[in-house]
């Protein structure tokens, strides 16, 4: 089941927004990543100096003994420091206190056994985290020795807490979340305004699509487009328009036509009856109504196949299967099948064609169009013309088939449109009868091919017709009929 389409506005708007949002959250994400560690940095750093500060003043003493002094350490300073809750307290090197201040009381920070043992090897501070009382406290390690050598038995702890440092990313949490809800919002509804700005003018020539009627025909599109996209769309679309009007008018003019010539052999068919019925007749009389009617009736049926040819290769439905066809048999057969009519208008019927030459064709449309030139050129040739079947190869992985006359030829005005549906000139109505389709199921069927077709004549001067109908040559080692 083919799921109901999404509205592209909504969908531009929803991914704009998300962009934008994307943008916001990442500009979130990366300046609280750096505020945050800025303020770890500064408060690292203030850890540093006191325990300079109290490791100076607590090893003041000439011995190794060490002392507080808590009144500088925990009361409040000034500045920010005095947001600061701090705690000292003195260990030997191998982990046992010596000295704590007095807001510590009988505890103990938190000592990881692995910063102990790198300090007392390294006698470099280290910073580290801890959590004392269930709360998170930034401590730093730092080696007595560094004020005088009879002190590198003690190492200074001094730690504070960082819950107002993580208070302010705290809050600053909840303003970039508060930022990216809002940047969200904005940026959907500048995405929504954006895309209704983008789809106005398809939403146009959606509108006058929607407003064309079959029956105005040459309408197009009229919409100014303001991007090479959518002057693209509109040039597409009026251009479609144009190939949709030129073929209905096709099929208006070919059901026209197809209505006209039926019409015509089926009014003289009832004709005939309608006279054969009024009263009693001879056999005889019978009998040549009932053969001119089937003369009729053959003629309508050859009109039918070939309007059946015709709407299947406008359809794009008539089907070729090619395979090799020998051009000498094939001419041989067209010989024999005419002869007889060309002998009774004493016309000469020759063929020129190599054994070894074929052609890449469908062998039943192939002899089909051949078959209608060969009539035409009979039938419109004049007695005691010399009617030629030629063929020949064209050099270029192709043959020519040639089928000429030394008629009178056809006149410059008529040789545009020989070719068209129904069309008969002047002097194939005055000699004979016909659809006019003769020729335009030789081009169906030869473009259905592959192939062209090609008229050439001096324009009605007596020295005839010529018409050149090109084939893909073939191989016969290489060539398989198509599937």
């Amino acid at each position: 089941m083919t799921r109901p389409a999404r509205s592209f506005r909504a969908r531009l708007a929803l991914r704009i927004a998300a962009a934008v949002g994307a943008i916001v959250v990442f500009g979130s994400a990366a300046g609280y990543w750096a505020l945050r560690t800025t303020l770890y940095e500064r408060l690292d750093a203030v850890l540093l100096r006191l325990a300079g500060i109290e490791a100076a003043a607590t090893a003041d003493s000439p011995d190794e003994s060490v002392h507080f002094h808590d009144e500088v350490l925990v009361s409040a300073g000034v500045g920010h420091d005095s947001v600061l809750v701090r705690y000292a307290e003195v260990w030997t090197l191998s982990g046992e206190p010596v000295v704590r201040t007095r807001n510590l009381g009988v505890r103990n920070l938190p000592l990881p056994a692995g910063v102990r043992a790198r300090v007392s090897v390294t006698e470099a501070p280290e910073l580290f985290a801890i959590v004392f009382e269930g709360q998170a406290h930034r401590s730093v390690l730092y080696p007595l020795g560094l004020i005088g050598p009879q002190h590198r038995l003690h190492l200074l702890q001094v730690a504070t807490s960082t819950a107002e440092t993580d208070a302010v990313l705290g809050r600053i949490v909840v303003f970039l979340s508060g930022l990216v809800a809002v940047g969200f919002i904005l940026g959907g509804s500048v995405g929504w305004w954006l895309a209704g700005y983008a789809v106005r003018p398809v939403l146009a020539i959606i509108g006058e699509a929607e407003a064309m009627e079959a029956s105005l025909p040459g309408h197009r599109i009229a919409v100014e487009a303001d991007s090479a996209e959518l002057q693209r769309l509109v040039s597409v679309l009026n251009g479609m328009l144009g190939r949709i009007d030129a073929l209905l008018e096709s099929q208006r003019r070919f059901l026209a036509d197809a209505g006209h010539a039926i019409k015509t052999p089926l009014t003289v068919l009832r004709g005939d009856v309608d006279v054969a019925l009024r009263k009693d007749r001879p056999a005889a009389e019978y009998r040549q109504v009932l053969e001119q009617s089937l003369a009729d009736l053959r003629e309508v049926s050859a009109l039918a196949e070939d309007l059946i040819t015709l709407a299947r290769n406008n359809g794009g439905a008539l089907r070729t299967s090619l395979e090799p066809v020998s051009v000498a048999l094939l001419f041989t057969g067209l010989v024999r099948r005419f002869e007889n009519a060309a002998s009774r208008l004493d016309v000469r019927l020759t063929m020129d064609a190599p054994d070894d030459l074929s052609v890449r064709a469908d062998g039943v449309l192939l002899a089909r169009a051949l078959s209608n030139l060969v009539d035409n050129a009979v039938k419109y040739a004049g007695r005691g013309s010399h009617v030629r079947l030629v063929a020949r190869g064209a050099g270029t992985g192709s043959v020519e088939l040639v089928v000429s006359d030394d008629g009178r030829g056809i006149p410059p005005d008529e040789q545009s449109r020989v070719f068209e549906r129904f069309y008969r000139g002047d002097a194939g109505r005055s000699i004979t009868p016909g659809s006019g389709l003769g020729l335009a199921i030789v081009r169906a069927i030869i473009e259905a091919m592959g192939g062209d077709v090609e008229l050439r004549s001096d324009g009605g001067n007596g020295n005839g017709t010529t018409i050149v109908v090109r084939c893909r040559a073939s191989d016969a080692r290489g060539d398989r009929p198509d599937s």
